[in-house]
């Protein structure tokens, strides 16, 4: 095996795109190793050996994490570059990804000769000996309410916790980045699934409910609001 070469992991469910993708990058010079899911690659990373670069498509599947949840995931672990491929060019989806951690982001097709010039610019990020470095990645609610992406607990300073899913982090990391923590429930739906929502869609109100009720548990000040016909807000009130 050829150590000086650049180490790329690719994930990637569409398993003929990724081969392709494998072949085009290893015949640049670069070393690859192709996963097919994102949960695989959550289960890897405590052991894997990590690479220099991570590319993954922002959309493997219903049931599987969505680009946004990667990126947070990789980031608790280590400092690792990462480019994210995606066939949804929507502005919302973008800025919640570079905000997550990822350092590219490609709308799909693209050709081969750019992804090879952005994986050069995401090389450049990190000096040699800090590449891999690990760190702790944190959300922070305010001063009392914080939760750790490695373990997906959200803490309150009193010793209360709750655990929430990749969807439920995703979503609450939404209303603390936005303004005046309002999000739109098509734009939310975008970010969270990968694709765009249509009319007869629940899933974004199911999940507020979810939420709505965990946070209630952990701290009764804070409330998921119904805007009708809008989306939600997540609000403070006085106890």
């Amino acid at each position: 095996m050829d150590t000086t070469k650049k180490s790329i992991v690719i994930v990637e469910d569409d398993k003929l795109y990724g081969r392709v993708l494998d072949y085009q990058l290893n015949s640049l010079g670069y070393r690859c190793s192709l996963i097919n899911s994102g949960r695989r690659l959550m289960e890897l990373l405590p052991t894997l050996e990590l690479p220099d670069l991570f590319i993954f498509d922002y959309f493997l599947g219903i049931d599987e994490p969505t680009g946004l949840a990667l990126c947070r995931h990789v980031q608790s672990f280590c400092d690792v570059p990462i480019i994210v491929l995606t066939g949804n060019n929507k502005l919302e989806t973008l800025v919640s990804c570079l905000k997550a951690g990822a350092d590219q982001y490609i709308v799909k097709p693209c050709d081969i000769r750019e992804l090879d010039a952005r994986i050069i610019a995401s090389l450049r990020k990190l000096p040699a000996e800090d590449n891999g470095k690990t760190r702790e990645l944190k959300l922070q609610l305010d001063e009392h309410i914080a939760l750790n992406w490695t373990d997906q607990m959200l803490r309150h300073s009193n010793g209360s916790s709750i655990k929430l899913t990749d969807k439920e982090i995703g979503l609450l990391e939404l209303f603390v980045s936005s303004k005046d923590r309002y999000i739109d429930r098509a734009d939310a739906f975008q970010v969270l699934y990968g694709y765009e929502m249509q009319p007869s869609n629940r899933s974004i109100d199911v999940l507020a409910s979810k939420l709505r009720k965990k946070l209630v548990t952990l701290d009764p000040s804070y409330i998921v609001r119904t805007l009708r016909g809008r989306g939600y807000a997540l609000v403070q009130v006085s106890q």
